[in-house]
């Protein structure tokens, strides 16, 4: 039951930080995916567990895919909320190339995660 309620929260907060990064107010994104502003309130602390669906039309609204909305959760309690608006960032940037830009990509971020483990950072 904790892990539920922890994920609830986690969900919740990336819900918030990608809705508050896109300068949209709870009411601006409750109207947007069709649904009322104070659940998705209930949704962003943690309060409510969305059904799938409703997961998808908020990731509508945001404009974002399921995918990378479950990819990463900022932890602000912890410290990783900057981590989270790094790869939120290479996410947006990756979603303006090419698909064979893309697999480069990616396959650059894969050498430079396997040098920095390798150097022991």
């Amino acid at each position: 039951m904790a892990d539920n309620t922890r994920l609830a929260r986690e969900v919740g907060a990336k819900i918030k930080y990608l809705r508050q990064k896109r300068g949209l107010s709870q009411e601006a994104l409750a109207l947007s995916c069709d649904m009322n502003p104070a659940f998705l309130g209930h949704v962003e602390r943690g309060m409510r567990s969305p059904t799938l669906n409703t997961l998808q039309r908020i990731c509508d609204g945001l404009g974002i895919t399921l995918t990378e909305l479950l990819l990463t959760e900022p932890d602000e309690d912890h410290g990783s909320a900057g981590n989270a608006a790094a790869i939120q960032h290479v996410t947006d940037r990756m979603r303006q190339l090419t698909p064979n830009q893309a697999v480069h990509v990616a396959e650059l971020v894969e050498q430079v995660c396997c040098l920095l483990e390798d150097a022991g950072q």
